[in-house]
């Protein structure tokens, strides 16, 4: 069975870990667009140009989404995707993701599966030309994987019929990220790793350390990530910024202590899913992060919350589990159950596979 997995500029180790062990059951390709966030995956990867390889200009993704409804299309792939199985896109408005509807009407392909990580009902629909491209994905993709209970309710309140939509959870190869028995370095080591922008809360993080350091002088915030806020972050005692390729990020999760990402909201924006809140729970750290967006639900009772942008919260439940070891062993030790329960890659594959030949078989 050949099954495409059209990802665009968005392709990444990160989700599609959860596809690589289906590439000896099935015929499997990944799509990207020349430039994407990474292309170190395991299974073979075909590029097209997109509209999103243009170098970066001002206002680059306003003006193309509003000349193209959407600037994630892929030049040639009605070609590329023809004669397939199962096209597996994501979301319901992607450039690519309507070009693979159009194959399918015009019997080019047989089925559509769309990944949707988005949590908040009509969003993205400001654009001339997107509400048609939600319509017609709701009418012609054949299944809606939503990642989250909160995207499932997304789509419903939108119009997708609830027989259409399964939940499924991504997961990570948690016996990459496990825990390690660390040497005892007389003090606590906090991680974020994320995207260096506002809306992930780096810099509420920020502040609350820099309170923290003021009266407990062994305490070390590391910055696992890039963006524009990277430089606001530098130059404070104890606290370090760099990049980390994702084959060795596990072992910056093994040497924290405790985990923190306080993601913030938008009008337009909250945390989906949050891949990283995931691989500190497999690694049996304690987290401290936001009650935004999908959060509480992928987290569960394995987190400490504060509500987006309350650094007092923020710098409180840091204090009490830098000051509390039993706590943080305890917190980390559900974690690590829940990631093995919820969020074990092989466990993801084989669901997605049982999918494919189901859809195949109608």
């Amino acid at each position: 069975m050949k099954i495409l997995i059209v990802r665009g500029a968005f392709l990444n180790p990160y989700e599609l870990q959860n596809y690589s062990p289906l590439k000896e059951e099935f015929s499997l390709q990944a799509i990207s667009s020349k430039h994407t966030i990474s292309d170190k995956i395991d299974f073979p990867l075909k590029k097209l140009w997109s509209l999103t390889d243009l170098p970066n200009f001002p206002l680059k993704f306003p003006i193309l989404n509003r000349l193209f409804t959407d600037a994630h299309k892929l030049f040639g792939l009605e070609k590329v995707i023809a004669g397939s199985d199962v096209v597996h896109v994501a979301e319901t408005y992607y450039g690519y993701t309507h070009q693979s509807i159009v194959a399918k009407r015009r019997g080019l392909i047989k089925k559509i599966v769309s990944t949707v990580w988005e949590t908040i009902p009509h969003n993205n629909e400001g654009i001339r030309g997107r509400k048609q491209y939600k319509q017609y994905a709701y009418e012609n993709i054949d299944m809606f994987l939503a990642v989250t209970n909160k995207a499932r309710e997304a789509l419903i309140k939108e119009g997708v019929s609830d027989h259409k939509i399964e939940v499924l959870k991504l997961g990570i190869d948690i016996q990459k990220f496990k825990p390690k028995i660390k040497r005892d370095k007389g003090g606590i080591h906090i991680l974020c790793v994320a995207r260096l922008v506002p809306e992930k809360g780096v810099m509420d993080l920020l502040e609350a350390f820099l309170e923290i350091y003021k009266t407990n002088k062994k305490v070390w915030l590391t910055f696992i990530g890039d963006g524009p806020l990277k430089q606001d972050l530098k130059g404070y005692r104890n606290v370090t910024v760099r990049k980390v390729p994702y084959s060795k990020i596990h072992n910056e999760y093994q040497q924290a202590d405790i985990f923190c990402l306080p993601s913030r909201k938008t009008k337009t924006w909250e945390e989906q899913y949050g891949m990283s809140l995931i691989e500190a729970m497999a690694t049996g750290l304690p987290v401290v992060t936001s009650d935004a967006g999908g959060i509480p639900e992928v987290c569960g009772s394995c987190a400490l919350y504060i509500k987006p942008g309350n650094v007092i919260t923020l710098k409180k439940n840091l204090d009490y589990l830098i000051g509390n070891k039993s706590i943080r062993k305890s917190m980390g030790k559900a974690a690590r159950l829940l990631a093995e329960k919820d969020y074990d890659r092989m466990k993801v594959a084989k669901r997605l596979g049982e999918i494919y030949w189901s859809l195949a078989s109608r």
